[in-house]
């Protein structure tokens, strides 16, 4: 052969005469696809059916792979992944005052004002309240994990040491808790949401229930009392749904629900994975099944964590829709959309916590979800664990004006007892399957629907139904935008790095500087005499009962512990002459390098 055809020929096999670099590219496109073209007319014609035929399919399912890859909240994911990496290490000495890099002149006032601060949280030496909590340290492990997660771990092992925060309270008066030793505690934890309507009616609910079935007892169970007929139709009123289930907590309320959205799905199959979305950030109790981030040694494959207001997860629900048995929605994000439950503890971020004036915004987007969950037939459940009877009488659908198609409550709706509570749609709550008679949906508890429970809940919700107790959220409503307005004035006046933000009743307060030691501002509220949960800062409650004088109280707390937060130099900012000014970059690459030598065991 010529030489000439030989590398004609060479060059047409793909392995002779070398062709310019901005052509090679699209020739190997070509060729691979000619060569599978190529492969797939040499197929038996069967062969080509089947390719013909499942090519839509492998096409459809990467596409929703893609998209979820593209929802997926990867705030769970990281937390998981890390969670199980990340060694343990603690600040000891002058590493406790210095992890931000303040100069010695600070770390002084800090240390002076630590030793102050751990000064006014000392116990009577030898006294009830003192050895109450040391035999609750020991002996509560609930107490221990409240404490251990107050602040970030590097400084927990010394906070907990010279910082201890009383538990033990036997009296309140309001919204006023009194501890053991007589000191008194203005409460805007809410007992973790339990308390909207005050302390004092929830002692008149308990009482008066009691009264109404005392002559059955509070726990014979199996039977029921009369009082439900109190109970069942206002309930059915308030969550415009047709049915209710009666349970024990909210967490155990949340899995009822999930448990009836799954079981209700069109696919009746029980080894079909029925999906359920909900949306990061968001707290749906402490049950496994339901919580996909850390704390939760279950990997969570069947639910679907993805990021809140996000048009990706919209696409990804309308794409998977088959596949979802419900979409789970916790309404108190619209205080911090796609974030999680705000905390002290979350600030060793290194970040200032960031302000969200998206309530409208929030409103919108469960507007389209609600549109998308209807047009693709898709239960939209509501986590009224937290926002039920808070938000407003109607709680969280009232305030959205959202009708979801199942409702979970609990907490204040007890009114003052324990309780979870399903509402919703009858074809969603069905627990057998008559086409299946042994295909059950077993949801069940043994004091669900107890005597006691019904009572004071009854009551409650007699109190709810009446016209001032619709007036008097208004003006709490009133009140807190007053306190919210005046308090942060008030910041902005005396210069203090912060500011207060609100949902109805529910506010958090807000760092506007970058820092590492926000968390301290927690205890100087103590020290200034307000009851704070576990969680600090982050969420706090006013009930309805609060008065005037009380939201002075806590603006005046607020003004003075930021005050001498500042003075004793935790806001140290790095402005000084000759100092290099604090950014959330540098604090987190001194977080970074303090990891990955503890990593290695160099900390």
């Amino acid at each position: 052969m010529p030489a000439t055809r030989r590398a004609q020929s060479s060059a047409d096999k793909g392995d002779g005469v070398p062709t310019p670099a901005s052509k090679s590219g699209k020739e190997t496109a070509w060729k691979r696809a000619s060569k599978a073209k190529a492969y797939f007319l040499g197929m038996e014609t069967w062969k080509q059916a089947v390719v013909v035929v499942l090519m839509p399919f492998a096409l459809s399912w990467l596409y929703k792979r893609v998209l979820t890859i593209m929802a997926i909240d990867p705030t769970n994911v990281a937390a998981k992944f890390t969670a199980g990496i990340l060694k343990s290490y603690s600040f000891d000495g002058d590493d406790f005052f210095s992890a931000d890099g303040a100069p010695p002149s600070v770390v002084e006032r800090r240390k002076k004002g630590f030793e102050a601060l751990g000064e006014r949280f000392k116990m009577t030496p030898g006294g009830e309240m003192e050895r109450i909590e040391a035999m609750l340290a020991d002996g509560l492990s609930d107490i221990r994990f409240t404490d251990t997660n107050r602040v970030p771990f590097p400084f927990q092992k010394k906070v907990r040491s010279a910082l201890k925060v009383a538990s033990i309270v036997d009296k309140s008066d309001g919204p006023v808790l009194v501890d053991f030793d007589g000191n008194k505690m203005l409460d805007v934890s809410g007992s973790y949401g339990v308390n909207v309507a005050g302390y004092e009616q929830y002692k008149g609910f308990v009482e008066r229930g009691w009264e109404r079935v005392k002559d059955l007892g509070p726990n014979v169970l199996g039977p029921v009392h009369p009082v439900i007929m109190d109970v069942i139709p206002p309930l059915r009123n308030i969550s415009g749904l047709d049915e209710v289930s009666f349970h024990m907590s909210g967490t155990e309320a949340v899995m009822a629900a999930v448990r009836l959205a799954r079981f209700n799905h069109p696919k009746k199959c029980p080894l079909h994975q029925k999906l359920v979305v909900t949306f990061g950030g968001a707290y749906h109790g402490w049950w496994d099944g339901m919580q996909p981030g850390a704390g939760n040694e279950r990997f969570t494959s069947d639910v679907l964590s993805v990021k809140d207001m996000s048009e990706a997860s919209m696409a990804l629900i309308r794409a998977r829709a088959s596949e979802i048995a419900a979409v789970l929605v916790s309404p108190l994000q619209g205080l911090n959309p796609g974030k999680p439950p705000p905390s002290d503890l979350v600030l060793m971020d290194a970040k200032m916590r960031a302000t969200n004036d998206r309530i409208s915004d929030y409103k919108a987007w469960l507007h389209r979800l609600r549109e998308v969950c209807t047009t693709y037939k898709i239960p939209l459940i509501f986590d009224e664990v937290y926002t039920g009877f808070r938000m407003a009488p109607g709680g969280a659908q009232e305030f959205y004006q959202v009708q979801a198609d199942m409702v979970v409550y609990g907490k204040t709706l007890g009114g003052g007892m324990p309780v979870g509570v399903v509402c919703g749609k009858k074809e969603l709550m069905h627990r057998f399957d008559p086409v299946h008679p042994l295909r059950v949906n077993y949801v069940i508890g043994t004091f669900a629907a107890a005597p006691i429970t019904l009572g004071a809940m009854a009551e409650f919700l007699k109190w709810q139904a009446l016209p001032s107790t619709k007036t008097l959220y208004q003006s709490a409503q009133v009140s807190v935008d007053r306190f919210i307005m005046e308090t942060n004035k008030e910041f902005v006046e005396r210069q203090l790095p912060m500011r207060v933000d609100s949902l109805t009743t529910v506010w958090t307060v807000l760092f506007k500087t970058p820092g590492r030691y926000h968390w301290m501002f927690q205890y100087y509220l103590r020290a200034e005499g307000l009851a704070l949960s576990w969680v600090g800062t982050g969420r706090c409650l006013f009930s309805l009962d609060f008065t005037a004088a009380q939201y002075r109280q806590v603006r005046t707390a607020l003004v003075r512990a930021g005050e001498r937060m500042r003075a004793d130099g935790w806001w140290w900012d790095g402005t000084g002459p000759g100092e290099t000014p604090l950014t959330g970059g540098a604090i987190k690459n001194r977080m970074g390098k303090e990891l990955a030598m503890a990593l290695v065991g160099l900390k």
